[in-house]
């Protein structure tokens, strides 16, 4: 096991056991996400779905965004500035 392995263990062990258990979830949560991710190709259509609700879901609560300049984000991409 590496020192990572051993001070995230470490660290687990410090937690309360609801901060385990939450941390355990989130954990297993990241593991099916990478093990579909492994096995199935992406899903466009839920992915259209989710951004659907999301965008919904920010329009009913108000939030606003401002325009992005993407030709000007794309260029300093380019240009090395945004790193």
């Amino acid at each position: 096991m590496s020192t990572l392995e051993h001070e995230i263990i470490e660290k687990f062990h410090q937690l309360d056991i609801d901060a385990q258990k939450r941390v355990r979830r989130l954990i297993v949560q990241e593991l099916d996400v990478i093990e579909a991710s492994d096995t199935s190709a992406f899903d466009y259509d839920a992915w259209f779905r989710d951004m659907g609700a999301l965008r919904e879901e920010l329009q009913t609560s108000g939030v606003v965004f401002g325009a992005v300049d993407a030709i000007g984000v794309l260029r300093d991409l380019r240009d090395g500035e945004d790193e």
